[in-house]
C-alpha cells in the first residue's frame, strides 16, 4: 500500500475497486491516517482524504454503491468519535453524527438497507446501545440487554442480526461474555439466545454461512498472547445453540475485519500468518505468509482472489505490505 495501516478498512466497490480507508499509521498506533487510497487494476493509488482519522471504525458498503464509514478512535488516547461520513465514489461527505460515540463496535447491513451500528466503547466503558443508518440519518434502536464491545456479528438468512461474545467494559472492571444475542430489526427486539460460547472470548469474528447457520471465527479468552483461539463455533439459529466446527491450522484473533464471504459461499479468513477457506466443514490453507498480520483488513477480488491489506505484529509493528490470494472456486 502507499502507507502502513493497522485496525482500518477494505471495502469492495461496485466498479471492483477497493477502498481502503483509516487505520494506526505507525508503530505501537501512536498516530491515526485520515488518508484513504483504492486498490485498482493491481496497484494502490491514493484516495480522498477522511474529514476524519479513525481506526477501529466500520466501513460498510451500502445498496446504492456508497460506503458508510462510521466511528472509530482519533488518536491513540482520544475518545471514540461520534462522526459518520460517506464515501461517494470520489470523496467523502458528512454522513451527520450518531446517537452516541463509537469505536469497536460492529456494522451490520440489513435486507432493507439500512446499517444497524452495535455497542462499542465510548471512552472507558462499552456501550449497550444500538443505531441504525436509514440513508440519511442516525436512529437509535431498542438497547441491548447489556454492554459489549469487540465482539462479533453476522447478519443471518432469516434477516436477524447474531452478535456474540466480546467485553463487558464498565467503570467497575472489565468481564468476557460468552453470551449471544438475536436482533430482530422487524420488532425492534433483542432476545438472548439460550445456548452460550464454551468459554467467554473476545476479538473474534462472526459470519454467515449459504445454510443458514453462522461461523464464529477464534478470538481470545484473556488479554495473554497464549489465550488465542484457533478453534471455530456453528451457530443454529433454529436450536438456538453453538456447536464445536474445525479448527484452523493457526490461532487468530482481532480479525473483526479479516473473514469475508465468497461470491460461492465459502469464507476466507485471515490474520495471523496466513490465509484459510472455510467450506463444507473444514479449513484448506491457501497461502501462508512471513508477516504476522493483527487487525488487517480483507476484501474479495472480482477475479476470484483475496486482498489481505496491512496490518501489524505482536509488537504492534505496522506493515503496509500485502497479499493477493487466489482461491480456487469450487
Amino acid at each position: 500500500m502507499r502507507v502502513a495501516r493497522a485496525a482500518h478498512t477494505a471495502t469492495p466497490l461496485p466498479d471492483g475497486r477497493v477502498l481502503i480507508a483509516g487505520g494506526c499509521a505507525t508503530d505501537g498506533c501512536g498516530e491515526t491516517q485520515s488518508t484513504s487510497e483504492l486498490y485498482v487494476d493491481g496497484r494502490f493509488v491514493a484516495g480522498p482524504a477522511l474529514a476524519e482519522a479513525r481506526f477501529n471504525h466500520t466501513a460498510t458498503a451500502l445498496p446504492d454503491g456508497r460506503v458508510l464509514v462510521a466511528g472509530g478512535f482519533p488518536g491513540e488516547t482520544s475518545a471514540p468519535s461520534g462522526t459518520a461520513e460517506i464515501f461517494t465514489g470520489t470523496t467523502f461527505v458528512p454522513a451527520g453524527t450518531m446517537t452516541a460515540r463509537r469505536a469497536n463496535h460492529t456494522a451490520t447491513r440489513l435486507p432493507d438497507g439500512r446499517v444497524l451500528l452495535v455497542g462499542g466503547v465510548s471512552g472507558r466503558a462499552a456501550l449497550a446501545t444500538a443505531e441504525v443508518f436509514d440513508g440519511t440519518g442516525f436512529r437509535a434502536v431498542a438497547p441491548l440487554p447489556g454492554p459489549r464491545s469487540r465482539h462479533g456479528a453476522a447478519l443471518l438468512a432469516d434477516g436477524r442480526v447474531l452478535v456474540v461474545g466480546g467485553q463487558s467494559a464498565t467503570a467497575h472492571g472489565v468481564g468476557l461474555l460468552d453470551t449471544a444475542l438475536l436482533y430482530d430489526p422487524a420488532r425492534d427486539a433483542w432476545q438472548e439466545v439460550p445456548g452460550r460460547l464454551p468459554m467467554p472470548s473476545y476479538k473474534l469474528a462472526a459470519a454467515p454461512l449459504p445454510d443458514g447457520r453462522a461461523l464464529v471465527v477464534g478470538g481470545q479468552t484473556a488479554d495473554d498472547a497464549a489465550a488465542r483461539l484457533a478453534t471455530t463455533l456453528l451457530f443454529d439459529p433454529r436450536a438456538g445453540r453453538f456447536t464445536p466446527a474445525a479448527s484452523m491450522a493457526e490461532p487468530r484473533y482481532k480479525i473483526s475485519d479479516a473473514v469475508v464471504a465468497l461470491p460461492d459461499g465459502r469464507l476466507a479468513v485471515a490474520g495471523g500468518y496466513g490465509v484459510e477457506v472455510y467450506a463444507d466443514g473444514r479449513f484448506e490453507v491457501a497461502a501462508r505468509g512471513t508477516v504476522e498480520r493483527q487487525y488487517p483488513a480483507v476484501a474479495p477480488l472480482p477475479d476470484g482472489s483475496v486482498l489481505v491489506t496491512g496490518g501489524y505484529d505482536d509488537r504492534t509493528r505496522v506493515t503496509a505490505t500485502v497479499l493477493r490470494v487466489p482461491v480456487r472456486a469450487r
